[in-house]
């Protein structure tokens, strides 16, 4: 089974790469050679909100899917949640 099918995901790839990089290089200049202290504590909690958005998407992304309740709808008309469809009223 493979999964969902991202529309040009050498690009979405490229362009996200690119955006980092640049935002690295503009990181490093803030945090070396600017002398711009509100601008630095910015430029240092976005990397640090960064990375808890990456742990967060690890976190989920590694245990989503794995575990199934017993009593979720599989889909049958005998589940709990109809899923047939109804008949028009006269």
């Amino acid at each position: 089974m493979t999964g969902p099918v991202i529309p040009h995901l050498r690009i979405v790839v490229i362009a996200s790469a690119a955006a980092v990089a640049g935002y690295l290089a503009f990181s490093l200049w803030v945090v070396l050679w600017s002398n711009d202290v509100a601008l630095k504590g910015d430029v240092i909690g976005t990397w640090k909100s960064f990375a808890v958005l990456a742990f967060g998407f690890w976190l989920g992304s590694s245990s989503g899917g794995k575990q199934r309740e017993a009593d979720a709808p599989s889909g049958k008309p005998g589940d709990p949640i109809a899923v047939a469809p109804e008949e028009p009223r006269p």
